[in-house]
């Protein structure tokens, strides 16, 4: 028991040194995140709107978002990956200084939804750095690692937004915007992009070599289907997903009133404590499953889990709930993080990356809208049991792409598994 305790902890052994930066990065931009998860609230309680009003604004910001984010994949395409997020995240920490200065208002929200453009146009570059600064063969446990240290900041990070979301938020944006500075400067600093031409011949995926000049991200798709159609998947996981920060704040705040965004932070954080505590127990777990296989299962916990609070109020309940889910979406991330990185060119990494994040806003904010509808013209039942409906039918549609990438992709699923087990014991041992 004590070997298997410490081979969990040790498969994070032997990542590239920037694996172990970007973790740090990720604490540290996380331990001050306090905005975002308490947004819905902000909004509605702070600003004075609607559910309606909310998730129309969240359909407004998506339809900005959209092209801001295919011109950050191009732009991480072209120039420096670490250029471009430096330059994006000193703009967007401008604005989240911005409305420390302001009362809630319009203004805010204006300043706020220009922060996130930055951040969002940003993204590409990141996710693609991620990459580019790690071998192949390592992703799930860099994805895993990153994925640990965003939840481990993000624990304390929503527990603190929540307590000074009354009375110090102001406070909250300055505390958000200083620590995603830092967290830029260390990967700038820190994280180094390696040459494919240095990998050993075992070390190197042929599926992620440099297209050859003038093709196209939309020939890249075509040719490359499975890609697309997990980029269509992640626009229906958006649309699950994306609820545990806008539909499960407002009905815990229909319960519990003025005290719902303290409840929620802590619901929040109980989040980030689960990751902290599974996502590497997960990961062993999970090590001999293909990636869609893992997104399969990670996609079924976390909508299915929505059920759970039908007709709830006891506030134990909402601990019940966020445990399932929190475990579909460790699972589901250690599949879907590594799958696009493996399978598109690196030359054209921040593009694709760039319509994934367009597939995450569309999913999210369509989900917003007809939730908000839901819920308004029905019950927060409906709307949850309709989320569940919709984890089905995102589960099918990936089992089909399991097929389709095994066809396009073949040499990915020749890791003999005996292998992988030789792997596994050496860990181990």
């Amino acid at each position: 028991m004590f070997r298997e305790l410490i081979s969990i902890f040790s498969q994070y052994k032997g990542l590239s040194r920037s694996a172990y930066v970007i973790f740090i990065a990720r604490i540290v931009t996380n331990m001050g995140a306090f905005i975002w998860p308490l947004l819905t609230l902000i909004l509605s309680r702070k600003i004075g709107y609607s559910v309606t009003e909310i998730a129309m604004l969240s359909v407004m910001i998506g339809l900005i978002f959209l092209p801001a984010n295919i011109i950050g994949g191009k732009l991480a395409d072209k120039f420096s990956r670490k250029k471009i997020i430096i330059i994006f995240d000193i703009i967007s920490v401008a604005f989240f200084m911005a409305c420390a200065a302001v009362e809630p208002g319009n203004l805010m929200t204006f300043f706020f939804v220009m922060a996130g453009l930055f951040a969002n146009m940003e993204h590409p570059a990141f996710e693609a750095l991620i990459a580019d600064s790690t071998k192949p063969q390592e992703r799930e446990k860099v994805y895993s690692l990153s994925y640990l240290g965003h939840n481990l900041g993000f624990m304390f990070g929503a527990a603190i937004g929540g307590m000074l979301f009354e009375n110090y938020l102001s406070l909250a944006f300055v505390l958000d915007g200083i620590t995603t500075i830092s967290s830029t400067i260390l990967i700038i600093l820190f994280v180094k992009v390696l040459n494919v031409d240095d990998f050993e011949e075992s070390e190197r995926n042929e599926y992620e070599d440099h297209a050859e000049e003038g093709v196209t991200t939309f020939q890249v798709l075509k040719e490359r289907k499975s890609l697309w159609i997990q980029i269509v998947v992640a626009m229906f996981a958006a649309f699950i997903y994306d609820q545990w920060s806008f539909v499960l704040p407002l009905y815990m705040e229909k319960i519990y009133q003025a005290e719902g965004a303290t409840y929620f932070g802590l619901i929040a954080s109980f989040n980030g404590l689960i990751v902290i505590i599974f996502t590497p127990i997960m990961t062993r777990v999970f090590t001999k499953w293909r990636e869609l296989r893992k997104v399969m299962l990670g996609l079924a916990l976390y909508s299915f889990s929505y059920l759970i609070l039908r007709g709830a109020e006891a506030y134990w309940i909402f601990y019940v709930m966020m445990f399932a889910f929190t475990l579909g979406e460790i699972i589901n991330m250690l599949g879907s993080a590594p799958f696009i990185s493996r399978r598109a060119p690196a030359s054209h990494r921040g593009r694709v990356n760039s319509y994934r994040g367009i597939a995450y806003f569309v999913g999210g904010m369509g989900g917003r809208v007809v939730m908000g509808f839901l819920i308004q013209r029905y019950s927060y039942a409906t709307a949850f049991t309709f989320l569940s409906v919709v984890g089905i039918g995102v589960v099918m549609l990936v089992a089909y792409n399991y097929r389709v990438d095994q066809r396009i992709f073949p040499k990915l699923y020749q890791i003999p598994e005996e292998k992988v087990d030789e792997e596994i014991q050496e860990e181990i041992t």
